[in-house]
């Protein structure tokens, strides 16, 4: 991959303006942690099982958060994400948490930059010489390399937050700069066999990990066309062909290293082809990634960096072509894979955008105005971390109740005000994780965001169903409560008409007791309880 102009030729001091605007790209989607995020519903789950993980060892488990569940015992294939996501909150407190999203959003963003400029150099060798490399004769100039970042930023912020594939991103964008680097360096570094620990330790993290040999396949994929047409001479093709099946192997049989390998190969066939909640573009993250206004820009976005990569097709080789057939592909499928795409794309959009000067970035007024931007940003980021007055509650719903967030006075109402009697808990998909988390020592959720746990049927008669659907469910469920959003609920007015009624309500959630727990609780339910954030 390369792009017109030597580095020679570059201005000084062009490397300082790109590495400020880096730092401003990547200040943004570390602040969005802070500024605009609240912690992801699937982290509170995770939590919880962390804590099974620790009493009932290593493996599959039987879930005890949902009573709905399925019975058989299921993988927890985060595993190892999981347990560090708890040892952080017990050790550092919710605002670590915090902190380390915000630390990976933004190393995610310095990670692709560098794919992008890595190994900025011009060949000293040859074309005579054995291992000359055509393609490895300039590379994207600064602020080509910033333009791509940018792009893969505004792409990926959106499938971003406290979890564990968002750790397992960092690690792939940290191998995908690895071949990069590696590429334009004639397929000879050392360095690039770091990709097989990062394989192993990714596959202990999420399912994602498939993709790190899936792309060194594509890449050998290429290696093996340039032999057949000769672009390269024969010994140097051979030799870069068997460099990529070892690190293939290498790689597939690093995805292999995690004790959960029989059920991360059935989870993923069954994301795959029989979840219904991945096939029903119910979840956002599972909808197309065009969808809606942000949508929209997104798609213009990449159909630009779509037509810069086919105008500048000579600029690149037949395994990155491979490469990003395979994760457009992926982008077209769920809009989850966005940030695959992003990291794959980056570097090739550097690499074919049309000649841009680095000379701006030089220019000492836009480095000192870049430095105060970085510098008051940084400041703003700081001063809105949360403080040690401000609790875990006001902390997730600060944003208002127009925008999402947890029914925490509903939770603690339930907790001081409802006698447990079964055990369980009435609850829609986006709440499921966080009542696990506060309620789970003393009720049983419906539903969580482990779409892998519950039956197509459960999903189908009530996330993906019709009201007369979910009547018919909720009928032939006893619980103690059900906690539902104030505005908007799925399940609010088939449990009415069930003769569940009101008995807390503030602007976010609503408590609802069924009939024979109105009856039984000392205090006179027949009276709605409004209670005010």
């Amino acid at each position: 991959m390369t792009c017109c102009g030597s580095f020679n030729d570059r201005p000084r001091g062009s490397r300082a303006g790109f590495l400020l605007l880096v730092g401003l790209i990547a200040l943004v989607a570390g602040g969005k942690a802070i500024l605009s995020d609240t912690l992801d519903p699937d982290c509170f789950w995770h939590l919880r099982v962390a804590g099974q993980l620790r009493t009932d060892g290593i493996g599959p488990l039987a879930d005890r958060l949902s009573f709905a569940s399925i019975q058989s015992p299921w993988t927890p294939y985060s595993w190892l994400a999981e347990l560090g996501m708890r040892w952080l909150w017990d050790h550092a407190g919710w605002r670590s948490i915090i902190a380390v999203q915000a630390i990976m959003q933004a190393a995610l963003v310095g990670l692709i930059a560098w794919s992008c400029r890595a190994g900025v150099r011009t060949s000293e060798l040859k074309p005579t010489e054995p291992h000359f490399n055509p393609f490895d004769v300039a590379a994207p100039g600064a602020f080509s390399a910033v333009i791509a970042t940018a792009f893969a930023a505004f792409l990926s912020l959106p499938y971003l937050s406290f979890r564990p594939v968002t750790a397992a991103l960092v690690l792939i964008a940290a191998a995908g700069a690895l071949l990069v680097r590696d590429r334009r360096h004639g397929e000879r570094t050392r360095s690039v066999w770091l990709i097989v620990p990062i394989a192993a330790l990714t596959v202990n993290l999420h399912l994602y990990a498939i993709f790190i040999p899936l792309w060194i396949f594509s890449l050998l994929s290429g290696a093996i066309w340039e032999w057949r047409h000769a672009t390269f001479t024969r010994p140097e093709t051979e030799r870069r062909a068997t460099r990529y099946g070892y690190l293939l192997i290498a790689t597939g049989l690093a995805c292999l290293a995690t004790p959960m390998l029989p059920g991360v190969i059935s989870s993923a066939l069954k994301y795959q082809y029989a979840d219904p909640m991945v096939a029903g573009n119910y979840i956002p993250e599972m909808q197309p990634f065009f969808r809606g206004t942000m949508g929209t820009i997104s798609a213009a976005l990449v159909t630009i960096s779509l037509a810069c990569v086919v105008a500048g097709y000579a600029r690149i080789r037949a395994g990155e072509w491979v490469w990003l057939a395979f994760s457009t592909v992926l982008l077209f499928r769920l809009g989850r894979f966005a940030p695959i795409f992003a990291i794959a794309m980056a570097p090739i959009f550097a690499a074919t955008l049309p000649n841009l000067s680095d000379r701006l970035l030089s220019k000492p007024i836009m480095l000192a105005a870049m430095s105060a931007v970085l510098l008051l940003g940084i400041g703003r980021v700081v001063a809105q971390f949360p403080s040690r007055s401000v609790t875990l509650d006001q902390w997730l719903n600060r944003r208002g109740s127009d925008v999402a967030g947890y029914p925490c006075a509903a939770a603690e109402f339930v907790a001081a005000d409802v006698k447990p009697i079964t055990g369980r808990i009435v609850n829609e998909f986006s709440w499921g994780g966080y009542l696990e988390w506060r309620l789970g020592d003393r009720y049983q959720t419906l539903l969580d965001g482990r779409t892998q746990l519950f039956t197509p049927e459960l999903w189908r008669a009530t996330c993906l169903g019709t009201n007369g659907d979910r009547k018919r469910f909720l009928q032939k469920v006893h619980a103690d409560a059900a906690i539902l959003p104030s505005k908007g609920s799925e399940f609010h007015d088939a449990l009415v008409s069930l003769g569940w009624r009101s008995a807390f309500r503030d602007d976010r959630a609503e408590v609802l007791l069924p009939p024979a727990q109105m009856r039984d609780n000392a205090r006179d339910w027949s009276t709605a309880l409004f209670v005010g954030e």
